[in-house]
């Protein structure tokens, strides 16, 4: 598989870790922050020619993601921000928050919790080019 191929299958990826990551932490997608990276996320896949299979993946890991809290919270298993944080504390904190949800965001995409559904897994395999396109092996093509 080519560079170009992989690169495309990481953005696809990472498109629907961060869809997912912003709509289970309940973000608001127009924070600048999160408006910048998705901004950034789509801008690399018009470049690479996939924007529909990005924007498709982003939407379906939002969905994911706002579904898995809403199931958590109806189960008690994960309190909503009003109830750890008193109003007097959030505003003070506000700058200091930002920079600690990027770097949630980035050990969030890292984790191995989040398992990509086979919607986001067919997205990825129609990037691919046909193996029958390619050389075969005995003429240094391959595997």
């Amino acid at each position: 598989m080519s560079e170009k191929a992989t690169k495309k299958q990481e953005l696809i990826k990472e498109a629907y870790r961060f869809g997912y990551f912003v709509g289970y932490k309940g973000h608001t997608e127009w924070v600048s922050w999160v408006s910048k990276k998705k901004g950034e996320i789509y801008e690399k896949a018009k470049l690479f020619g996939i924007y529909n299979e990005v924007r498709t993946a982003y939407e379906k890991g939002l969905e994911d993601g706002k579904a898995r809290r809403l199931k958590e919270i109806e189960l008690g298993l994960s309190k909503l921000e009003s109830e750890i944080i008193p109003e007097s504390t959030k505003e003070a904190a506000e700058t200091k928050e930002k920079k600690e949800i990027e770097e949630e965001y980035q050990a969030f995409a890292k984790t191995p919790k989040i398992m990509e559904p086979p919607e986001i897994l067919k997205l990825i395999k129609s990037i691919e080019a046909p193996k029958m396109l390619s050389f075969p092996k005995m003429l240094g093509g391959e595997e």
